[in-house]
């Protein structure tokens, strides 16, 4: 047998380290932690959640019943969540100080708002209406008292459960008439019913939505869309009112967007803000189920998120990132970047 040398390593400094060093300490890598949002705290027993109107609360929709291409939006929650943590990260070990926006001059801080994360929104794999109905009941109970929400969902159907609550929440200060939705899509989702899943699907979401009693046409919009869509649908939608930007208007511009944010800000007092990740191309974010092709680019998609997120937000979501879909785990990080950035970042001018 080969000879084994003696260690040169005398194993009294690991003792020694190990003796001296702190039980725990404050900064961790971007992949340590549980996978709450941000790292924040869960809390499960909605009775103690934080009563401050200004809290934000994070809810998961972990359901893609209504898939019709690609499935796996369903895992879209835990991975947005997992993703976060290094945002949250690189936050806790850094002072509050002034930051500048490189990408477009701005200057900013970074604020340290009340966030906690309440799990996962009750959902019926097998039944649209029942998930819909319990994360439209589950929604209204998280944003009692005026809180903001931030939900993380699966397919694009979870969204007319959020809403729902949501509206039915801020119902109970604000007038209808008074709340606004905008749809970040490359699709309208405003088709009446599908022959799979009936008149509760992914594509479903904005009709539904602005067929609740009080809601507006002028406060419902449709943002970065960029498929095709049938003639009839599109003069519908115009003729009622909605406001439509389709995604070739903003690959150099933001104004159409500062334009309609300025007429929602005086229409509505609250906004409840949903995004489909497909809004962004394939390029960018592949993991999703609908492969998007003349999808917005990153920083364009950029411009937008912070004009919109200038509006009074009561709350929004981040709908089908799809995890299992994309290896390189790019398109749950982009979803939590941004997540991170309609958070926590405080605007400056």
């Amino acid at each position: 047998m080969p000879e084994v040398r003696e260690s040169s390593f005398d194993p009294a400094v690991l003792v020694a380290a190990a003796e001296s060093a702190p039980v725990r300490v404050a900064a961790a890598p971007g992949w340590a932690g549980v996978p709450t949002l941000f790292g924040a705290d869960l809390v499960t027993d909605w009775d103690r959640l934080p009563s401050e109107p200004s809290t934000w609360v994070a809810a998961g929709v972990p359901f893609d019943g209504t898939t019709s291409s690609r499935p796996g939006a369903a895992e879209g929650p835990r991975a947005m969540r997992a993703s976060s943590l290094v945002y949250s990260s690189s936050l806790s070990t850094r002072a509050v100080e002034p930051m500048t926006d490189m990408r477009t001059g701005k200057e900013f801080e970074y604020g340290h708002p009340v966030v906690v994360d309440a799990g996962d929104l009750s959902v019926f794999p097998s039944d649209p209406m029942a998930t819909v109905a319990s994360v439209a009941s589950g929604t209204r109970a998280l944003l009692d008292g005026g809180r903001r929400g931030i939900f993380l969902v699966g397919d694009h159907s979870c969204t007319i459960g959020t809403f729902t609550g949501f509206y039915l929440a801020m119902r109970e200060t604000v007038p209808p008439e008074r709340i606004g939705f905008v749809n970040l899509d490359h699709h309208f989702d405003y088709g009446d019913s599908s022959r799979l899943h009936g008149p509760i699907y992914h594509g479903s979401n904005s009709r539904r939505i602005s067929e609740l009693p009080g809601m507006r046409p002028e406060n419902i919009a449709f943002v970065g869309v960029g498929d095709v869509t049938r003639r009839d649908q599109l003069r519908h939608l115009v003729d009622r009112g909605h406001s439509v930007i389709a995604a070739p208007e903003l690959r150099d511009d933001a104004r159409p967007v500062a334009a309609l944010a300025e007429r929602l800000g005086e229409s509505c007092d609250v906004v409840y803000i949903s995004t489909d990740i497909d809004i962004l191309d394939c390029s960018v974010a592949p993991g999703t189920g609908n492969v998007t092709l003349g999808g917005l680019t990153g920083s364009a998609f950029l411009d937008v998120w912070e004009i919109l997120h200038g509006l009074p937000v009561g709350a929004f979501d981040i709908a089908e990132v799809a995890p299992r879909l994309d290896p390189t785990g790019r398109t749950p990080q982009i979803a939590a970047r941004l997540l991170f950035e309609a958070v926590f970042r405080l605007h400056k001018g």
